[in-house]
């Protein structure tokens, strides 16, 4: 058992109880075993000599579900989806820098192993689609998957944080993703800047976390257009970092809305419904990619085709070019970690930030991702220090994946991390490389159907898009 310095474990006891009837197909979950778990046994760098107690369960091979509760809650925990649960109490460790926190704290960890899992990991898009939002749960239910977490940022809407429904406002959309989304290679939204985003293949586990950008342009029979956005409402950028003259900024700025009056936004069927009815110009290409009219903006999409909408200033640039039968070929580069980088059909992306861990180095990029807003520290006081419910994804030496959500905003039962906290717990628990999901009322776990932690909202929040795990 490691113990390094003054962080040291007090106490250790362990048990093994039974859970009830696991009734999750046909797998019948082994007795969990510590030795099957490369987590860091040691307590939590959180607070200061704590009472920690530690659960953990085998949801399917290969991949184990911890819970790790430290400090004391006044809330009892939710019945875990498992045969059997080790329970583990510990006393004591933690960091100066949280001495005077006593918590609580409550952490739900799936930790896959690629060695024995047999599954992948794969993209949810919130019903299927841009348009509207799903809750974890629906989206995992829908192609049956074993476990799920809330994945991006994404636009709320004008309905809240509870409703569900594709509706317009000043931020756009609702469920647009406020961030680089690809699905096994296919853009449907660009990134935020350079972004850290999560890169992953249905075929290998080796996911990746780079700074990662987009430029977007159409070649209309030879001359090549510069495109502001794909699959959002033209004008309003969330979190910013576009291009092409947004106000007030071009960088990074989370929770703000840049505004451009002149743009030209690609549309796919993944939208999800008819294009916005602004004012401007659109051109409809057919699944050949062959303009097949111009109109006002606001119709349905060709299957197989895509529109441009034009506002401003480019809609003579579009006008000028939109000849009948034209060939408008869209192109979309990457770039990773700021070298231009190919994507392949099986690779997707779901955006987030800031970075946490990057070769085992700690390493916040809050201000680089935009979480900080220059001439206003209350924003980033609030949003990257404050005790806030958390989504946080890592990857360990040996190749194990780490999905972690911590609780936030309930003193009853889990105070919340600020990111700094959460760089030192991704190291502590062994990840070499980390980053930050959308967290708030958005972080939530689903495993065998049901959310293991607790959403602070007090229920699971329709959001954009989620991260599933797949067996095969």
């Amino acid at each position: 058992m490691r113990i390094s310095g003054l962080i040291g474990l007090i106490a250790l006891a362990a048990i093994t109880a039974g859970c009830g009837d696991s009734g999750h197909g046909s797998h019948a979950p082994a007795p969990p075993d510590l030795a099957a778990s490369e987590l860091n046994p040691a307590p939590l760098p959180l607070g200061w000599m704590l009472p920690e107690s530690r659960e953990l369960c085998e949801v399917a091979p290969g991949v184990l579900l911890h819970r790790i509760l430290r400090g004391t809650a006044e809330e009892s925990a939710l019945p875990l989806p498992c045969g059997e649960v080790l329970l583990t109490q510990l006393v004591g460790g933690g960091s100066p820098a949280s001495l005077f926190d006593t918590g609580p704290y409550a952490f739900h960890i799936l930790e896959i192993d690629p060695q024995r899992f047999s599954g992948h990991l794969a993209p949810a898009l919130a019903q299927n689609r841009i348009a509207g939002k799903a809750t974890p749960s629906q989206m995992a239910a829908e192609v049956g998957a074993l476990a799920a977490i809330n994945a991006g940022f994404f636009v709320v809407g004008p309905g809240g944080t509870a409703s569900a429904e594709p509706e317009s406002g000043a931020d756009g959309l609702a469920g647009d993703p406020a961030g680089i989304t690809v699905i096994d290679g296919e853009l449907l939204s660009e990134a935020v800047g350079t972004r850290e985003a999560l890169v992953f293949s249905r075929s290998h586990w080796d996911i990746r976390f780079p700074r990662t950008g987009t430029i977007l342009e159409l070649d209309l029979d030879g001359q090549v257009l510069e495109l502001d956005g794909i699959n959002r409402m033209p004008g309003a950028i969330r979190n910013c970092g576009g291009r092409g003259g947004d106000s007030p900024t071009e960088d990074a700025r989370h929770d703000v809305t840049c505004t451009d009056p002149d743009e030209l936004v690609r549309f796919t069927p993944a939208w999800g419904m008819d294009t916005p009815a602004v004012d401007g110009l659109e051109a409809v290409f057919d699944a050949q990619s062959r303009l097949i009219e111009t109109r006002s903006p606001g119709g349905p999409i060709p299957a197989g085709g895509a529109t441009v909408v034009a506002t401003g200033t480019r809609v003579d640039e579009l006008l000028a070019l939109a000849q009948p039968q034209a060939l408008g070929v869209p192109q979309a580069s990457f770039t990773m970690d700021g070298e231009p980088a190919p994507v392949s059909a099986e690779v997707s992306m779901l955006n987030g930030g800031p970075g946490l861990v990057r070769g085992g180095e700690a390493m916040l990029t809050d201000r680089e991702g935009g979480f900080r807003h220059p001439g206003n520290p209350l924003f980033g006081l609030t949003w990257v220090d404050g005790r806030n419910p958390r989504t946080l994804i890592g990857r360990t030496a040996t190749g194990r994946i780490l999905l972690v959500v911590c609780d936030g905003r309930q003193p009853g039962w889990s105070a919340g991390l600020p990111l700094g906290d959460a760089v030192r717990v991704m190291q502590h628990l062994g990840a070499v490389d980390a980053m930050n999901l959308d967290g708030g009322g958005s972080s939530a776990m689903v495993v065998h159907g049901q959310v293991v932690n607790k959403p602070s909202d007090g229920i699971e929040r329709p959001v954009s898009d989620a991260l599933l795990v797949m067996t095969d």
